[in-house]
Protein backbone atom coordinates (compact mmCIF):
# COMPACT_ATOMS: atom_id res chain seq x y z
CA UNK A 1 0.00 0.00 0.00
CA UNK A 2 1.80 3.49 -0.56
CA UNK A 3 1.51 5.18 2.37
CA UNK A 4 3.41 8.33 0.81
CA UNK A 5 2.30 12.19 2.05
CA UNK A 6 -0.35 13.59 -0.32
CA UNK A 7 2.00 16.83 -1.44
CA UNK A 8 1.08 19.18 -4.27
CA UNK A 9 2.13 22.86 -5.25
CA UNK A 10 -0.64 25.19 -6.83
CA UNK A 11 1.15 28.21 -8.76
CA UNK A 12 -0.75 31.18 -9.18
CA UNK A 13 1.52 34.25 -11.20
CA UNK A 14 1.00 37.89 -10.80
CA UNK A 15 0.76 39.44 -14.91
CA UNK A 16 1.95 42.49 -13.92
CA UNK A 17 5.46 41.35 -12.61
CA UNK A 18 7.78 38.53 -11.26
CA UNK A 19 5.83 37.55 -8.26
CA UNK A 20 4.07 34.31 -8.31
CA UNK A 21 2.20 32.25 -4.74
CA UNK A 22 2.40 28.60 -4.31
CA UNK A 23 -0.42 27.40 -2.21
CA UNK A 24 1.29 24.41 -1.17
CA UNK A 25 -1.40 21.45 -0.25
CA UNK A 26 0.23 18.98 2.23
CA UNK A 27 -3.05 17.61 3.06
CA UNK A 28 -7.44 17.68 1.99
CA UNK A 29 -7.18 20.12 5.17
CA UNK A 30 -3.87 21.70 5.40
CA UNK A 31 -2.34 24.70 3.37
CA UNK A 32 0.17 26.75 3.69
CA UNK A 33 1.04 30.07 1.41
CA UNK A 34 4.72 30.58 -0.32
CA UNK A 35 5.59 34.24 -1.61
CA UNK A 36 7.72 33.93 -4.98
CA UNK A 37 9.93 36.30 -6.67
CA UNK A 38 10.55 34.81 -9.93
CA UNK A 39 13.43 37.09 -10.76
CA UNK A 40 15.82 35.89 -8.04
CA UNK A 41 14.20 32.24 -7.04
CA UNK A 42 13.89 33.37 -3.68
CA UNK A 43 10.76 32.55 -0.92
CA UNK A 44 9.04 34.08 1.38
CA UNK A 45 7.56 31.26 3.95
CA UNK A 46 4.57 32.45 4.92
CA UNK A 47 1.32 31.04 6.72
CA UNK A 48 -0.44 27.90 7.26
CA UNK A 49 -4.29 26.91 6.84
CA UNK A 50 -5.81 23.99 8.18
CA UNK A 51 -9.07 24.22 6.31
CA UNK A 52 -10.03 22.66 3.05
CA UNK A 53 -8.69 25.62 0.18
CA UNK A 54 -11.16 25.46 -2.96
CA UNK A 55 -7.81 26.06 -5.35
CA UNK A 56 -9.53 26.41 -8.32
CA UNK A 57 -11.70 29.41 -6.86
CA UNK A 58 -8.44 31.24 -5.51
CA UNK A 59 -6.99 34.16 -8.02
CA UNK A 60 -3.88 36.43 -7.66
CA UNK A 61 -4.16 39.97 -8.21
CA UNK A 62 -1.57 41.30 -11.30
CA UNK A 63 0.47 43.09 -8.92
CA UNK A 64 0.99 39.86 -7.07
CA UNK A 65 -0.20 42.00 -3.48
CA UNK A 66 -3.59 40.60 -2.81
CA UNK A 67 -4.98 36.95 -3.14
CA UNK A 68 -8.83 35.83 -2.98
CA UNK A 69 -9.13 31.99 -1.59
CA UNK A 70 -12.49 29.94 -0.81
CA UNK A 71 -12.20 27.98 2.20
CA UNK A 72 -14.38 25.21 4.31
CA UNK A 73 -13.93 25.83 7.73
CA UNK A 74 -16.83 24.01 8.79
CA UNK A 75 -17.60 26.52 11.77
CA UNK A 76 -21.21 26.97 10.73
CA UNK A 77 -22.25 28.54 13.60
CA UNK A 78 -19.76 31.38 13.53
CA UNK A 79 -19.32 34.18 11.59
CA UNK A 80 -17.68 32.64 8.44
CA UNK A 81 -20.51 30.47 8.27
CA UNK A 82 -18.88 27.93 7.84
CA UNK A 83 -17.13 28.37 4.22
CA UNK A 84 -16.54 31.31 3.12
CA UNK A 85 -14.26 33.56 0.67
CA UNK A 86 -11.43 35.66 1.21
CA UNK A 87 -8.80 38.51 0.55
CA UNK A 88 -5.03 38.31 2.23
CA UNK A 89 -1.69 40.07 1.21
CA UNK A 90 0.67 36.79 0.79
CA UNK A 91 2.30 34.80 1.81
CA UNK A 92 -0.41 34.92 4.45
CA UNK A 93 -4.14 33.61 4.90
CA UNK A 94 -4.67 36.41 7.55
CA UNK A 95 -8.20 38.39 6.02
CA UNK A 96 -8.51 41.47 5.26
CA UNK A 97 -11.77 41.13 3.90
CA UNK A 98 -13.44 38.07 4.63
CA UNK A 99 -17.27 37.03 3.20
CA UNK A 100 -19.33 34.78 4.55
CA UNK A 101 -21.33 32.51 2.39
CA UNK A 102 -22.20 29.57 4.58
CA UNK A 103 -22.09 26.94 1.82
CA UNK A 104 -19.99 25.44 -1.28
CA UNK A 105 -21.87 26.51 -3.92
CA UNK A 106 -20.02 28.87 -5.58
CA UNK A 107 -17.21 30.81 -3.76
CA UNK A 108 -14.06 32.29 -4.60
CA UNK A 109 -13.52 35.22 -6.10
CA UNK A 110 -11.10 36.94 -9.35
CA UNK A 111 -9.37 40.31 -9.54
CA UNK A 112 -10.36 42.63 -12.20
CA UNK A 113 -7.69 44.39 -11.97
CA UNK A 114 -5.19 45.60 -9.33
CA UNK A 115 -7.91 47.37 -7.31
CA UNK A 116 -11.04 45.94 -8.33
CA UNK A 117 -12.62 42.34 -7.41
CA UNK A 118 -15.60 40.41 -7.67
CA UNK A 119 -16.15 37.96 -4.64
CA UNK A 120 -18.93 35.38 -3.64
CA UNK A 121 -20.15 35.53 -0.61
CA UNK A 122 -22.17 37.94 2.10
CA UNK A 123 -21.11 41.67 3.23
CA UNK A 124 -17.24 41.81 4.66
CA UNK A 125 -17.05 41.57 7.91
CA UNK A 126 -13.65 42.62 8.59
CA UNK A 127 -13.25 45.98 6.46
CA UNK A 128 -9.66 46.62 6.25
CA UNK A 129 -8.91 45.93 2.68
CA UNK A 130 -6.35 48.13 1.17
CA UNK A 131 -8.70 50.26 -0.28
CA UNK A 132 -9.32 47.54 -2.62
CA UNK A 133 -13.25 47.95 -4.11
CA UNK A 134 -15.58 44.60 -4.83
CA UNK A 135 -17.82 45.02 -7.54
CA UNK A 136 -21.40 43.59 -8.16
CA UNK A 137 -22.30 41.82 -11.19
CA UNK A 138 -25.71 42.67 -12.71
CA UNK A 139 -27.30 43.12 -16.25
CA UNK A 140 -25.37 45.10 -18.95
CA UNK A 141 -26.75 48.49 -19.52
CA UNK A 142 -26.05 51.41 -22.19
CA UNK A 143 -24.02 53.48 -19.40
CA UNK A 144 -22.66 49.59 -18.03
CA UNK A 145 -21.78 47.39 -20.42
CA UNK A 146 -19.88 44.90 -18.53
CA UNK A 147 -22.76 44.73 -15.50
CA UNK A 148 -20.39 45.45 -12.90
CA UNK A 149 -20.76 47.93 -10.47
CA UNK A 150 -19.51 48.87 -7.30
CA UNK A 151 -21.49 48.84 -4.27
CA UNK A 152 -22.34 51.52 -3.96
CA UNK A 153 -24.26 51.30 -7.66
CA UNK A 154 -22.08 52.89 -9.63
CA UNK A 155 -20.17 51.60 -12.38
CA UNK A 156 -16.71 49.64 -11.89
CA UNK A 157 -14.30 51.78 -13.06
CA UNK A 158 -11.83 48.76 -14.36
CA UNK A 159 -8.45 49.40 -16.42
CA UNK A 160 -8.61 48.89 -19.95
CA UNK A 161 -7.24 45.26 -20.31
CA UNK A 162 -10.08 43.59 -18.44
CA UNK A 163 -12.71 45.59 -20.09
CA UNK A 164 -11.51 44.10 -23.29
CA UNK A 165 -11.20 40.39 -21.85
CA UNK A 166 -15.20 41.14 -20.49
CA UNK A 167 -16.44 42.81 -24.18
CA UNK A 168 -14.61 40.50 -26.09
CA UNK A 169 -17.54 38.35 -26.55
CA UNK A 170 -21.00 39.21 -25.37
CA UNK A 171 -21.11 40.66 -21.71
CA UNK A 172 -21.01 36.94 -19.31
CA UNK A 173 -24.36 36.31 -18.03
CA UNK A 174 -23.32 35.31 -14.45
CA UNK A 175 -20.73 35.43 -11.94
CA UNK A 176 -19.21 32.22 -12.91
CA UNK A 177 -19.37 33.06 -16.51
CA UNK A 178 -17.40 35.72 -15.22
CA UNK A 179 -14.88 34.29 -13.13
CA UNK A 180 -14.54 31.82 -15.27
CA UNK A 181 -13.82 34.28 -18.45
CA UNK A 182 -10.95 36.37 -16.00
CA UNK A 183 -9.31 33.47 -14.33
CA UNK A 184 -7.36 32.34 -16.77
CA UNK A 185 -3.63 30.73 -17.07
CA UNK A 186 -1.12 33.58 -17.09
CA UNK A 187 0.25 33.18 -20.46
CA UNK A 188 3.33 30.46 -20.95
CA UNK A 189 4.28 30.75 -17.37
CA UNK A 190 2.66 27.33 -16.96
CA UNK A 191 5.14 26.34 -19.47
CA UNK A 192 8.51 27.46 -18.02
CA UNK A 193 7.27 25.54 -14.98
CA UNK A 194 6.64 21.94 -13.40
CA UNK A 195 5.53 20.55 -10.15
CA UNK A 196 5.85 16.95 -9.00
CA UNK A 197 5.99 15.20 -5.55
CA UNK A 198 6.30 19.05 -3.53
CA UNK A 199 8.90 19.70 -5.83
CA UNK A 200 9.04 23.26 -8.39
CA UNK A 201 10.99 22.85 -11.40
CA UNK A 202 12.21 25.06 -14.02
CA UNK A 203 11.40 23.56 -17.74
CA UNK A 204 14.69 23.71 -19.98
CA UNK A 205 13.60 22.57 -23.31
CA UNK A 206 12.80 18.58 -22.50
CA UNK A 207 14.72 18.94 -19.14
CA UNK A 208 13.55 19.93 -15.57
CA UNK A 209 15.54 22.08 -13.36
CA UNK A 210 15.22 22.03 -9.76
CA UNK A 211 14.28 25.25 -8.29
CA UNK A 212 13.27 24.41 -4.62
CA UNK A 213 11.99 21.01 -2.69
CA UNK A 214 9.24 21.62 -0.28
CA UNK A 215 8.78 18.39 0.89
CA UNK A 216 10.16 19.02 4.24
CA UNK A 217 8.26 22.02 5.42
CA UNK A 218 6.53 21.22 8.65
CA UNK A 219 3.58 23.26 10.60
CA UNK A 220 4.14 27.01 11.84
CA UNK A 221 2.24 28.84 13.48
CA UNK A 222 2.80 32.05 11.52
CA UNK A 223 1.57 35.69 12.35
CA UNK A 224 0.92 38.18 10.05
CA UNK A 225 2.69 41.60 10.35
CA UNK A 226 -0.09 43.37 9.45
CA UNK A 227 -2.46 41.47 11.67
CA UNK A 228 -4.11 44.06 13.65
CA UNK A 229 -5.25 42.05 16.66
CA UNK A 230 -3.48 42.40 19.85
CA UNK A 231 -1.44 39.63 22.05
CA UNK A 232 -3.95 39.07 24.43
CA UNK A 233 -5.46 36.03 25.87
CA UNK A 234 -7.53 34.11 23.19
CA UNK A 235 -10.43 34.94 25.10
CA UNK A 236 -10.12 38.37 23.94
CA UNK A 237 -9.47 38.01 20.26
CA UNK A 238 -11.87 38.02 18.03
CA UNK A 239 -13.34 34.39 17.57
CA UNK A 240 -14.48 35.14 13.85
CA UNK A 241 -10.98 35.04 12.84
CA UNK A 242 -9.96 32.78 9.55
CA UNK A 243 -7.37 31.65 11.73
CA UNK A 244 -7.99 30.84 14.69
CA UNK A 245 -9.31 27.42 14.12
CA UNK A 246 -5.93 26.30 12.98
CA UNK A 247 -4.19 28.04 15.73
CA UNK A 248 -5.63 25.67 18.49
Amino acid sequence: MNTAPYLRLHLFFAADNDRAVILRQAAAKLFNLILWHRDSDTFEDGQWLKSKVYVERCDLSPDGRHFIYFALNGDWGGVTKGAYSAISRPPYFTALSLFPQGHTWGGGGVFLDNRHYHAFGDADVIGRDDDLARVTFGAPTRDCRTGLRLINGQRAPIDRAATRRLLADPPPRTSRELYDRLAVPRPGLLDRYDTLGGKLYRRRGDKLELIRDFTEMTFENVRAPYDWRDNSPAEDVAPWHPLDRSER
